[in-house]
């Protein structure tokens, strides 16, 4: 039978030895954790700043007519929407890159230039949210980004426009549909970052499942384990002797 002082004596080892693996660990997942349920999520998306959308319609035969005069192959899907006040054609392709159409003319606009992107940007941008400043000083720059700017990790290339913002808002647009892709801001970044430590990938930071986290976890969930057997050693009333 195993004796309770050398089961004390063990878990305190195995304590102090997982406390040593994982303790700085613990306390990224504590202040991650604290960071990311203090900042609200709609800051972090850039939501708050968010322009309403508007509401663009066209008549079927006016579509069908103007897909008689556009490139409808490898066609997958149609629809129409406002791009920086502009009626536009969006066609997904089958194969190849989406692209869009004016609504009336059914001239290709894609890909965008950095006016469009500019004006898609400012469009899906509540200018209140800007204190007060000159619509047209709001915009800072805008560059068509070949290579993976930190914040923003999907297919390239991409619009950013940066706006100047109490908030340092960066506003990613598509070339091919002038849609925005993501909202980016100092809030999203400091965000990122934690959540990074949290689940402890540390290059794409979207595996929550990478075996780094797996086994620290772990160690983690036996580090508690032993502290708790611990403390029963601790606090349980020892017997007397006679």
């Amino acid at each position: 039978m195993i004796s309770g002082n050398k089961v004390r004596r063990v878990s305190l080892t195995l304590h102090n030895w997982m406390g040593l693996f994982v303790g700085l660990q613990i306390i990224f997942w504590f202040v991650g954790g604290l960071v990311m349920t203090v900042i609200p999520l709609d800051l972090v998306r850039g939501e708050v700043n968010m322009a309403a959308g508007k509401n663009t319609s066209m008549s079927a035969a006016d579509l069908s007519v103007l897909l008689t005069k556009i490139d409808a192959e490898n066609l997958g899907d149609v629809s129409v929407r406002d791009v920086a006040g502009t009626t536009v054609v969006h066609l997904s392709r089958t194969a190849g890159a989406d692209q869009i159409y004016d609504g009336f003319s059914g001239v290709l606009l894609s890909p965008i230039d950095a006016d469009v992107a500019e004006k898609v940007a400012l469009s899906d941008f509540r200018y209140r949210a800007a204190g007060g400043q000159n619509i047209d000083t709001l915009v800072v720059s805008s560059k068509l980004l070949t290579e993976e700017p930190g914040d923003f990790r999907r297919a390239l290339p991409v619009w950013q426009v940066l706006l100047n913002d109490p908030d340092g808002t960066r506003i990613y647009v598509s070339p091919d549909t002038g849609q925005v892709l993501a909202r980016r801001n100092d809030y999203w970044r400091v965000f990122d970052f934690f959540w990074m430590l949290h689940i402890m990938d540390y290059d794409d930071r979207e595996d929550f499942n990478n075996p780094l986290l797996i086994i620290t976890t772990l160690t983690a969930t036996l580090f508690v384990l032993t502290g708790v057997i611990l403390l029963y050693f601790r606090f349980w009333p020892r017997r007397k002797h006679s």
